[in-house]
């Protein structure tokens, strides 16, 4: 396989081990992604690989999800908040992230207590400070900037909601950039950068689909999207499932939409190509066509997704995005690893014929490729 892979990456929080996983099983193959197109925990991620060599990159990962995995039972982001997780008639009892996580984010103050009368404001309950120290030392900006992959980190501007996505080709990325991708609220800050304040990619684009294929360009290319949410699951008995399932619902509902939307603009391109191809020269040149036939000339090379949705381990629990849990790190590494060589071995030598768009999912084992009637 000599195509020039771009890797896409989600947000989902402690779900993010998935995809470090499914990164170690493509450097197993000597496949090393030219682009990533990143947002939260995916960008994190994405910094770790890009930031150091190739021959340390799964190691840096490694150091950095057994920092962060706890051995007690998990905490978890919320108001205080208890639930019990049955598993093999056990029960799993995880308490409250009213201490938080040491090694990426503690509480802070007032954080929930500035909702209070007479207490000063604050905007979130919890401060990143612990993962900006980590990513200092654990991402060598230098490389990350230098040229050798190109990175893109997608934010939202807080006040227009604008998506806002800062490129290595185009300015450097630091840690602030990072963080701010991670500003989920109210959990995480947002973080002001050129005088804008910007918060998570995810509440515009967890999978950030978009930024990575709206990009013209002429040579083929094969993507590689790893998806942390569901976009189905087995049903709602609680409200730890609820929470849940309502951050399925937004954000993988936006990977679907997206994905439609970059179909439906391919397929026009591909009909406006064929029409300039048939029309006369003189038509060809008329300014009223001229705009439209230009479209078309954006088909650009034959592009192909693979794009892997994370579905559950044995030992997920409810409100799994916030399960740092040691055991439960450990199975979701090992399923994207596991799901990465099958999907690889699924996709062999098969890639969309020049100008086409092509779709690939891999998702509980299974490799389908996507029609457009699927898109609904």
């Amino acid at each position: 396989m000599t195509d020039r892979i771009t890797l896409i990456l989600s947000g989902g929080n402690a779900l993010g081990a998935y995809e470090a996983g499914a990164y170690e099983a493509l450097h197993e193959r000597g496949l090393q992604p030219a682009r990533f197109v990143a947002v939260s925990t995916g960008a994190i991620n994405a910094a770790l690989i890009a930031g150091n060599p190739p021959e340390k990159r799964t190691d840096c990962l490694r150091r950095f999800w057994a920092m962060v995995a706890q051995d007690t039972a998990a905490w978890l982001l919320g108001p205080a908040y208890w639930s019990t997780a049955f598993d093999s008639g056990r029960a799993r009892i995880m308490p409250s992230a009213l201490l938080g996580n040491s090694n990426i984010y503690h509480p802070r103050f007032p954080g929930a207590l500035s909702m209070l009368p007479g207490m000063p404001t604050d905007s979130s309950l919890y401060d990143l400070g612990p993962l900006r120290e980590r990513l200092k030392k654990a991402v060598d900006f230098g490389r990350l900037n230098s040229g050798e992959t190109r990175m893109i980190v997608v934010t939202v501007d807080a006040h227009s909601g604008e998506e806002v996505r800062f490129d290595t080709a185009k300015g450097p990325i630091g840690v602030d950039h990072l963080l701010a991708s991670c500003g989920f609220l109210p959990f995480f800050p947002p973080v002001e950068i050129d005088g804008r304040l910007l918060v998570d990619g995810a509440m515009a684009s967890n999978l950030p689909l978009e930024a990575a294929l709206e990009e013209h360009v002429t040579e083929d290319r094969l993507c590689i999207a790893l998806d942390l949410l569901r976009r189905e699951n087995d049903g709602v008995h609680t409200v730890g499932q609820a929470i849940d399932r309502q951050l399925e619902l937004l954000l993988s509902s936006q990977t679907w939409k997206a994905l439609k939307n970059l179909r439906q603009v391919h397929a026009l391109r591909r009909r406006l190509r064929l029409l300039g191809e048939r029309l006369p020269a003189e038509l060809r040149i008329d300014p009223a066509l001229a705009p439209a036939l230009a479209e078309g000339e954006k088909l650009g090379g034959a592009t192909t997704l693979l794009l892997l949705a994370h579905t559950s381990v044995p030992h997920d629990a409810e409100l799994r995005a916030f399960d740092f849990s040691r055991p439960v790190l450990t199975e979701r590494w090992a399923s994207g690893r596991a799901d990465m060589a099958q999907a690889l071995q699924a996709l062999g030598s098969r890639r969309a014929a020049p100008g086409e768009f092509v779709v690939l999912t891999f998702s509980g084992g299974e490799a389908r490729e996507l029609p457009d009637a699927d898109m609904t």
